[in-house]
């Protein structure tokens, strides 16, 4: 990554534009990779202590730096415009992350319904906000469902038992903030003009 000028930041590599956008500052660059390798480290840490085989520790980490890195990455401006120069782009993102939840119930097949239902009302906001409402608006809306669905999934414990993994609550948790607000809101709307 080369640096551009000093009002837009580093330029990002275009394989790495929906992570990053097409440039970043180097604190939010710093932000998205210290909460994605932290929280990854964590899962990483806690998933080795209860003994879970070595490629099942390999596809965690996938998962989780993915979903915890993503958390911040996609309140960032740039890849907030990124995302909202293109409807298209922003129904694939969100298709694609029905992908996340199954590897999570191939994983921990004991909580398959609850891992189902936190996914599938995660993504029903997420679309309803993309097909229904305006982005610019919808922080309300999609925090109220995360509040909902966060509180859901502090209750499972006590209502399903414990988790077959100790850190499966944190990643679902994330999950929700990751695509159920950080992603579908326009964080920025007097920066962007999307469709």
């Amino acid at each position: 990554m080369k640096a551009a000028n000093s009002s837009t930041g580093i330029a990002i590599p275009k394989w790495l534009h929906e992570l990053h956008g097409s440039y970043s500052s180097r604190r939010d660059l710093a932000l998205v990779q210290g909460c994605a390798w932290g929280v990854t480290a964590l899962v990483v840490g806690v998933a080795v202590l209860e003994g879970f085989d070595l490629w099942v520790v390999a596809l965690l980490a996938l998962l989780v730096v993915d979903i915890a890195g993503g958390v911040v990455s996609n309140v960032t401006p740039e890849t907030n415009a990124h995302y909202n120069a293109s409807r298209r782009a922003r129904v694939v993102f969100l298709t694609l992350h029905v992908l996340q939840p199954a590897l999570l119930i191939w994983l921990f097949p004991t909580w398959a319904a609850a891992i189902a239902v936190v996914a599938m009302l995660t993504l029903a906001t997420a679309f309803g906000i993309e097909f229904f409402a305006r982005r610019s608006a919808a922080a309300p809306s999609a925090v109220a469902a995360a509040i909902v669905l966060l509180t859901a999934i502090f209750l499972m414990p006590f209502v399903l038992g414990p988790p077959p993994f100790v850190a499966l609550p944190l990643i679902l948790a994330l999950y929700v903030l990751k695509v159920g607000v950080a992603f579908p809101v326009d964080w920025y709307p007097d920066r962007n003009t999307g469709d």
